[in-house]
């Protein structure tokens, strides 16, 4: 990996790191009160352009102004010598890594996939497959992720360390045949293994390779195959042996870890795909999971990773830098989001004309898109595009910034109480309490409530197999207290449920309410001829399917910039009083330390 790709990677977690822990001033309350910064243009428009290639050139044309999907790198020599053309890479909140069958003998020997670990050259990986835009991995937690003990273990895998790996294998008795050349099993059987591919990549194909010549250089046999439709073997626990996947996360969230590779999942379908088991991880979880303070949840999470480090059910190859690419000529103040890149919310809230005419308000940001959206209903689309486009029109209590922190949004304060804070709160049920900004309005003009709040959460649990609504099932109650507070109670404790609740969008009740839960998956509006009631800063104002949607923005908006003497404006502060932000710093640091031990010279 060349020393300059390198250090760029580790400057950009670097900056993002010291963002996310510096102190925000905070007044009684725990709101912000300084001036609006955000929706300064007037419109965005979202033309569908099919290909990469396409998208390209189109920038380099000036026909848009950012390519509203990561690019492949191969582009990025192209995009870098382009005039007014700025190409961005962000740290991957995801990484490539190999799952391996732990019911299968003998595989199901930890000294065999540690050996297996030590011998694969992640470095290589790094610098002859991803051509330096990769960094080695060991952790399943992603390195941009602060709950990562990437970098804090006494030992890595990076290099091949064929001499230990064989050692290894030695003392666990993997003899090797002299009439073979390769060795067996401890139990004296021949064994040899099959490496699958199952993503349709090169890079993949050429992870594989590698990880081919760590077992070439331990002596077992073993083929790079890749089948058809492997899936099916992966989600319900058939056959294989080993096989390369890849996982992102949206989220720092790792409550995850709790059902991954919990020992009770490994024969449920969709969970666990290396089917691991070990009753000290599982001991760890009912703290990950039901913890209610910050300390406990993270020292679970890094206990956690030790083990499954250590363990190796999987094998993380490498986290990759992802490329965003954007013209720097018309606009400024774009966004890099830690998990979008620069496509993402917080550009356009934020960015605005370097040259405006009437003030900072004004200009058409045009974005490309690979896909018409295919719903503007937010509860059934599953694509990513379209989410680019919807994430504009609703708002949620919680949002979380660029940094991938919590801030406050339709809620200005947030509070969690147990029994032991409240005892009219039931033993064991943690409920949260969330005061509301009192300036917020549907694009129609009427106001946005605690009921509006209430009915959006009941909504998405009550309705039959909402993917809202999936993870409200330990819900209790819900339900406004006054027009501005409304309270979730739920049935158990736990760290993770503020963010259960906080990210929702919120529905306009008095028009779902006419959309029985019955029918959530009916709505299929077509705007601007259908009225969209939202509340975010923007608004669909024409859409041509397979052509473009366009956005206007909403000058009802509760966070606006523009200045309305009659809107009294509180900006969203980035923390929550439900954490600690001497922890969050702490783990910071952490994460800091992590950076400098990667780096440290042998």
């Amino acid at each position: 990996m060349s020393i300059g790709i390198r250090n760029c990677f580790y400057a950009i977690l670097l900056s993002m790191l010291l963002a996310a822990i510096m102190p925000f001033p905070v007044t009684s309350q725990g709101v912000n009160t300084h001036a609006g910064t955000g929706a300064f243009v007037n419109k965005i428009l979202y033309n569908v352009i099919e290909g990469e290639d396409q998208q390209v050139l189109a920038l380099q044309n000036d026909e848009i102004d950012l390519i509203g999907e990561f690019v492949d790198h191969a582009f990025y020599d192209t995009l870098q010598q382009a005039e007014g053309i700025e190409a961005v890479q962000t740290p991957r909140n995801g990484y490539g890594y190999i799952t391996i069958n732990c019911e299968k003998y003998p595989l199901n020997l930890t000294a065999f996939r540690r050996a297996f670990a030590f011998a694969l050259d992640k470095e290589a990986i790094c610098t002859d497959v991803w051509d330096g835009f990769a960094v080695p991995q060991d952790s399943c937690v992603p390195q941009v992720n602060p709950f990562s003990i990437e970098g804090q273990l006494p030992y890595t895998y990076y290099e091949a360390e064929v001499d230990i790996a064989n050692h290894i294998l030695d003392e666990e008795g993997f003899e090797i045949d002299p009439e073979t050349g390769y060795r067996t099993a401890p139990n004296g059987t021949a064994f040899h293994i099959a490496l699958e591919v199952a993503m349709s990549s090169s890079t993949a194909y050429e992870t594989c390779r590698v990880a081919s010549n760590a077992l070439d250089e331990l002596k077992i046999e073993n083929y790079v195959g890749w089948p058809w439709n492997p899936f099916p073997r992966l989600y319900f626990h058939g056959d294989y042996d080993m096989m390369f996947l890849g996982s992102s996360f949206s989220t720092f969230d790792v409550d995850w870890l709790a059902y991954e590779y919990w020992s009770e999942y490994a024969d449920e379908p969709y969970w666990n795909f290396p089917m691991f088991q070990n009753s000290t991880y599982d001991g760890w979880r009912d703290q990950l999971l039901h913890a209610t303070e910050y300390e406990d949840v993270y020292e679970a999470a890094i206990e956690m990773q030790r083990i499954l480090v250590y363990e190796s059910p999987i094998i993380i190859c490498y986290e990759n830098t992802l490329l965003s690419a954007y013209r720097g000529d018309r606009f400024n103040k774009f966004v890099q989001d830690v998990n979008h890149g620069i496509s993402c919310y917080w550009t356009n809230y934020r960015a605005h004309l370097k040259e405006p005419v009437d003030g900072l308000f004004g200009g058409i940001l045009r974005w490309s898109t690979p896909l018409a959206i295919d719903s503007f209903n937010i509860m059934v689309t599953s694509s990513a595009h379209s989410m680019d486009i919807l994430n504009m029109l609703y708002d949620s209590l919680i949002m979380q910034d660029e940094k991938g922190e919590d801030v406050l949004w339709l809620a200005e304060s947030c509070r969690a109480e147990t029994h032991d804070d409240n005892p009219s709160v039931p033993d064991g049920h943690t409920r949260l309490t969330f005061d509301l900004v009192q300036n917020a309005t549907w694009t129609d003009g009427t106001p946005l409530t605690a009921a509006d709040v209430a009915f959006s959460l009941n909504y998405y649990r009550d309705a039959p197999d909402n993917p809202l609504g999936m993870d409200l099932t330990s819900v209790n109650a819900i339900y406004a207290l006054t027009d501005h507070s409304v309270a979730v109670e739920f049935q158990t404790e736990s760290y993770w449920h503020v963010h259960t609740v906080g990210y929702k969008p919120i529905i306009p009740k008095h028009v779902f309410e006419d959309i029985g839960v019955e029918d959530w998956s009916h709505w299929n509006p077509e705007p601007p001829e259908d009225e969209m009631v939202t509340s975010g800063p923007y608004n669909v104002s024409n859409y041509v399917p397979w052509d473009h949607t366009e956005l206007t923005y909403n000058p009802h908006f509760f966070y606006s910039s523009r200045p309305e003497p009659t809107t009294s404006y509180i900006a969203p502060v980035s923390n929550l009083e439900l954490f600690v932000t001497a922890s969050a710093t702490v783990a910071g640091i952490m994460l800091l330390a992590a950076i400098y031990h990667l780096e440290k010279p042998e």
